[in-house]
């Protein structure tokens, strides 16, 4: 994630927990960043609503990185189920793609 991608992380938590102060480009955006620079920001932000909807406090960096793996793992599988579905769907796979022959 960019550095901007962490700030609309991080406003999005101060938006929920009113005593978790941001200092804009500061060192919190800073340290936040460098925690989270490796990690995609649709799964980071996935995983953050996630988080939000179960947690009393705010989710420290490390929660977010564990989640984040989760809905990455999560959406690679319905990738893969959704390649499956169309090997055995002759309508989504444009044909007989997949299936055995009759004979």
């Amino acid at each position: 994630m960019d550095s901007e991608e962490i700030a609309k992380i991080l406003t999005v938590i101060s938006a929920v927990y009113p005593n978790f102060k941001v200092d804009g480009a500061g060192i919190m955006n800073t340290t936040w960043h460098a925690l989270l620079k490796d990690l995609d920001y649709k799964h980071a932000s996935e995983a953050l609503f996630k988080l939000l909807k179960v947690m009393k406090f705010p989710p420290t960096p490390a929660d977010i990185i564990e989640m984040a793996k989760v809905e990455k793992l999560l959406n690679f599988e319905r990738q893969e189920e959704l390649k499956i579905e169309s090997c055995g769907n002759p309508r989504l796979s444009g044909g007989n793609a997949g299936m055995l022959s009759s004979d």
